[in-house]
């Protein structure tokens, strides 16, 4: 929730005034618009005619609310005639540079007058055990692990939850509720059918809140919100014989599903509200009873041109000055074009709609109910996507709602239990094209969520560089600390600039942290700062527990560095350790230990090698000199004694989800055991003989396993405990068809002296010691999504099975666990 400041933004460049006074109404000038538009035509050092770009500078990232819907709408119309002005600008290079013809520029010189224009000058991981509402029975309280949280007192959205007496599972379409009567059994509850896509989901008592991704064409052809989300659009020809034609022109193709069930009954789940808006699902938080979910849109415009549109004969004309000349002509009419339609957006084609669902049918919330004072923006913004902060109230009977939004790119989210914090990028890769004196940087936004229904803005500072994830920011007694490495993202026209000396000027990356403290006002002033960390590397993973910070960094080799955050004016660099492979997840075991995983070491210890998993023991009891205490590698694959009689036989390189999704990392601390997913799969084609007949025998083999590794601190030691295998569920005598959907274990859950697995396919419980089994249960809702491309016709996404068939004809093919004569 935003005060009332009013909006002030920096003046406008002389060429924004074309658009202006298109966007003023004066569109009928379309002769002097073009004139003008020569006027500009200059030529400038360089080998392709370059436009005038409008001035591109930073001020203050401080978000201002808007307090009149006509100045972000302005705003908004600016942003993206400056980004299409840029793209087309950038066309032209590429037009002018790449193609063939221009070894033919040497002899060619840009006339003065030809060139298209316009140049410008706690300890770590926290789990989340909640109760269900109504039980009085806490035996159970501290004997299950929940969520792997970056924070404690802070639960993530995902899509398995438990209470420690159910398991809730999002798969496929449905929502599965499964009951542990007591520890060692699994009992399958109920299922619910969730709209589109569900992902996540956050559990509060007796309410779940679940996201789920809807796509356009995923809805039913009569929907509602199918007419909503688009119009027909019929195209004309004035002059011309050409039919019209019409087609489905839609703003805007994703939807974010929040939808409310009530689970106090858990054998009957009852939906209790659905609320849609516009755009793609980020993350969500939930902190004592409100939940705060982050989504972002960016919308599609039709017909912006972001290409020059040539006409035929541009590519049969051998005189390069007329080829030019088309060139600049084309240029103009382009921008003609673009202005027009700029022009002509309004506030309801940007910003993210929202429904809500009622017996009535659809209802279409306002786009603002305070005249645009939800919207914000930093003071020298030139995005135009919207990251939205819904706040969801659950505790109360009535489920309240509020909305804020912020001009911005995707970002990264972090929360404590009373600030959460976006981290976006100060400027889009746009942004740099011909810009290249500013150095990447990021925006930092915290909010104060303290008050469980409201979410309220308190300051902004920048940082150099991007941020790799949430665990590169963090938030401890009132500093916020931000890793980020300063690179060349997406500016690959970096890589070979010069200075006036002929030197380069990019270098490489760095890394650094920085520590923001709010001065009041406003604004999160840098209080502490450590630069220069590992010049040539980035930034893989980092950790801030209490008064440390943990990063790894690589290039060829993995250091871990060990940071002193204590006085948040004065950081220090206390050690550090180099290791071969790299680190992706740091998770803190004590104060003295941490867990990691991440890829292997190539050969000879440089590289990666990525077809190898790594767990790795830490010791940091030392600070100023950290040890590597153990390593684990893991893989999947094993050797084939029949390989030299399959024509393919190798197994595609392992992978394990925890490397990239912290939550399917599982450390049970009372247990001292660690659980980690890995995965692979092959395709395997062989021949065989059936009675003097040979046959083509062809096929997946899924290997789908939880490994299980013993964590001994005070040996400094890691050991194989055992693994957990799904691969039945997916491997029918031996091998399958392509799965559709993912094959590998993707959670687990340690409840007592047992280990819950959980994939698509089942669920299986072990006992935690000897691994022996004690429920199998496999789960519906790992289905095809449905697809409504037209009236009538609905795809799904299976594929083609293995197959068997007999060699040198074409015989019937079947699914591959059968085998039959062709």
């Amino acid at each position: 929730m935003f005060g009332g400041f009013g909006m002030e933004k920096g003046k406008l460049t002389p060429i924004i005034l074309i658009f202006l006074v298109l966007n003023s109404g004066c569109l009928g000038a379309l002769e002097e618009v073009s004139e003008a538009i020569e006027d500009t035509i200059d030529v400038l050092e360089g080998d392709y005619p370059q436009l005038e770009l409008p001035e591109r500078t930073r001020s203050s990232p401080v978000l201002q609310s808007y307090d009149a819907c006509e100045s972000l709408l302005a705003d908004l119309k600016k942003a993206v005639y400056d980004e299409m002005v840029v793209n087309l600008d950038q066309q032209s290079y590429w037009h002018w540079i790449s193609d063939p013809w221009m070894f033919m520029m040497d002899d060619f010189a840009l006339a003065e007058d030809t060139a298209v224009a316009l140049d410008s000058g706690d300890t770590g991981a926290a789990q989340e055990n909640p109760s269900p509402s109504g039980s009085t029975d806490s035996s159970r309280e501290g004997q299950f692990s929940g969520t792997n949280n970056q924070e404690s007192g802070v639960d993530e959205a995902d899509f398995l939850k438990t209470d420690g007496y159910h398991i809730y599972m999002l798969n496929g379409q449905l929502l599965l509720i499964m009951g542990v009567p007591e520890f060692g059994n699994l009992t399958l509850e109920s299922n619910l059918t969730i709209e589109g896509n569900p992902t996540q989901m956050m559990i509060d008592g007796d309410r779940l809140v679940i996201a789920s991704s809807i796509q356009y064409w995923s809805l039913p052809v009569d929907s509602d919100l199918r007419s909503l989300m688009s119009e027909e659009v019929t195209v004309s020809y004035e002059n011309s014989a050409a039919e019209d034609y019409s087609y489905t022109y839609t703003r805007v193709q994703n939807l974010v599903k929040y939808t409310v069930v009530d689970i106090s009954d858990r054998t009957s789940p009852v939906v209790e509200k659905e609320l849609y808006i516009e755009g793609d699902y980020h993350t969500a938080r939930l902190v004592d009873g409100t939940v705060r979910s982050v989504t972002h849109l960016w919308t599609y415009f039709d017909g912006i041109r972001n290409w020059v549109d040539l006409p035929d004969g541009y590519w049969s004309e051998d005189d390069m000055n007329k080829r030019m000349d088309i060139w600049n002509e084309s240029i103009n009419q382009t921008m003609i074009l673009n202005e027009q339609l700029i022009s002509n957006l309004t506030l309801e084609d940007f910003v993210p709609h929202i429904y809500e669902a009622s017996d009535d049918g659809i209802y279409t919330h306002p786009l603002t109910y305070e005249k645009c004072t939800e919207f914000s923006a930093s003071s020298d913004s030139a995005g135009r996507g919207f990251t939205t902060i819904m706040t969801l109230q659950m505790l109360s009977d009535e489920i309240s709602l509020e909305v804020d939004h912020i001009t911005s790119s995707w970002a990264h989210v972090y929360s404590s239990k009373d600030t959460l914090v976006l981290a976006e990028p100060a400027n889009d890769w746009w942004w740099f094209w011909r810009n290249s004196d500013w150095e990447d940087a990021t925006n930092i936004h915290s909010f104060d969520i303290s008050d469980a229904n409201h979410t309220t803005y308190t300051a902004s500072g920048r940082v150099e560089g991007t941020v790799n994830d949430q665990f590169s920011i963090s938030e401890h007694a009132g500093a916020i600390r931000v890793a980020s490495t300063l690179d060349n993202w997406g500016m690959w026209w970096r890589n070979s600039e010069t200075d006036d000396n002929g030197e380069q000027v990019w270098n490489g990356p760095t890394n650094q942290v920085t520590i923001l403290i709010d001065d009041g006002e406003g604004l999160l002033a840098q209080a502490g700062f450590i630069g220069g960390i590992a010049e040539g590397e980035t930034i893989w993973s980092a950790r801030f527990v209490g008064d440390r910070g943990y990063l790894v960094t690589f290039m060829n080799i993995d250091p871990l560095w060990v940071l002193d955050l204590s006085d948040p004016y004065e950081p220090v660099i206390l050690g550090e350790l180099h290791v071969p492979g790299v680190s992706t997840y740091i998770h803190p075991v004590d104060d003295d230990n941490l867990l990691t995983i991440g890829i292997a070491g190539g050969e000879g210890g440089l590289g990666l090698d990525w077809s190898t998993t790594q767990v790795s023991l830490f010791d940091v009891s030392n600070t100023s000199s950290p040890k590597l205490a153990d390593t684990i590698p893991l893989t999947p694959a094993y050797t084939d004694e029949n390989c030299m009689d399959i024509i393919t036989c190798g197994w595609s390189w392992s992978y394990s989800e925890a490397t990239y999704e912290h939550k399917a990392f599982t450390f049970w601390a009372p247990e001292s055991m660690l659980a980690v997913p890995l995965s692979t799969h092959r395709y395997v084609y062989d021949q065989i003989e059936v009675d003097g007949r040979v046959y083509s025998y062809s096929g997946y083999q899924y290997v789908s396993m939880l490994k299980m590794i013993g964590v001994d601190t005070e040996n400094g030691t890691l050991s194989t405990h055992g693994e957990v295998e799904h691969s039945g569920f997916y491997n029918e005598e031996g091998f399958s068809s392509w799965w559709s959907g993912s094959t590998s274990i993707r959670r687990s859950v340690f409840m007592g002296d047992y280990v819950y697995a959980f994939s698509s396919g089942g669920a299986t419980v072990h006992r935690t010691d000897d691994l022996q089994l004690m429920v199998e249960l496999e789960l519906p809702g790992n289905g095809p999504q449905v697809y409504n491309y037209r009236e009538g016709v609905e795809v799904d996404a299976t594929s083609e099975g293995g197959e068997i068939e007999e060699d040198g004809s074409e015989g019937d093919s079947t699914n591959s666990n059968s085998q039959s004569e062709g």
